[in-house]
């Protein structure tokens, strides 16, 4: 992490898109897990993840790299990134990444922080073992163990973090859990924490956990936490896990 390569970014036509979006589903089967999950097939009815036409390629492209100035130069090693648009519909409206170097954005939006937000989850899916270091010392491993069906038969799915799901801290898993179980609604989804030794789960935040301003949904996954800190560092700068990251990442 830190090497000197820069990134470049690319909007695709949607021609290429359809070809980029087949190799990211051939790696993460995103769009079939959702598929053979009730619940997030459900969820995801009225998507379409289709990717979109988009006018002025070269004036985005131009644009996505002038965002990439503003980037952590520890972030800068990975390299091309795809933008690609798609419907409006896809994933619930929300900005996502896919492997290995996609950011979806079914709005096409020039925000520096949801830029940056998004490349920080195509960085952790590129650098694994660097995000593994991280997060453990910000107390977070993987969780290997099996939910009770209850909840791993209503938890949304992300494609961000589609790939290793589940983390634990101080006992506890984050779970999102769809608000309205025999109506899924993909923007409907709160964060519950599974307790792994007492086996039950709470759905406010254990003060284990807390992070001063942190979002609800941040929760999730360290991958969220992490990327809402890098992203939006003024208002984190408080926090012991902004000191954390402050140590491997100029934010």
């Amino acid at each position: 992490m830190g090497s000197s390569a820069s990134i470049i970014c690319t909007v695709v036509s949607k021609q290429d898109a359809v070809v980029l979006l087949k190799q990211a589903n051939q790696i993460d089967q995103y769009i079939e897990e959702c598929d053979d999950d009730w619940s997030n097939f459900m969820a995801r009815k009225d998507c379409s993840y289709a990717p979109n036409s988009v006018k002025n390629i070269q004036e985005y492209t131009a644009a996505f790299n002038q965002l990439v100035k503003k980037v952590p130069k520890q972030l800068q090693d990975i390299g091309e990134i795809k933008i690609v648009c798609l419907m409006h519909s896809a994933d619930g409206g929300m900005p996502h990444t896919r492997p290995p170097n996609l950011i979806c954005y079914p709005m096409m939006n020039l925000s520096q922080t949801t830029f940056i937000h998004e490349l920080c989850h195509l960085h952790q899916r590129k650098f694994p073992e660097v995000w593994s270091t991280i997060f453990h010392s910000l107390g977070w491993k993987p969780w290997d163990d099996m939910l009770p069906s209850s909840l791993e038969s209503h938890r949304r799915y992300n494609p961000d973090t589609i790939d290793s799901p589940l983390w634990i801290r101080d006992k506890w898993v984050p779970i999102p859990i769809f608000r309205n179980v025999m109506n899924p609604v993909l923007n409907e989804v709160d964060i519950w924490f599974y307790h792994v030794e007492e086996r039950y789960h709470v759905k406010t935040v254990p003060e284990e956990l807390a992070i001063e301003m942190i979002p609800s949904s941040a929760y999730e996954h360290p991958r969220e936490i992490t990327a809402y800190i890098i992203s939006e560092p003024d208002k984190y700068r408080g926090t012991p896990e902004y000191k954390v990251l402050r140590s491997y990442i100029d934010i």
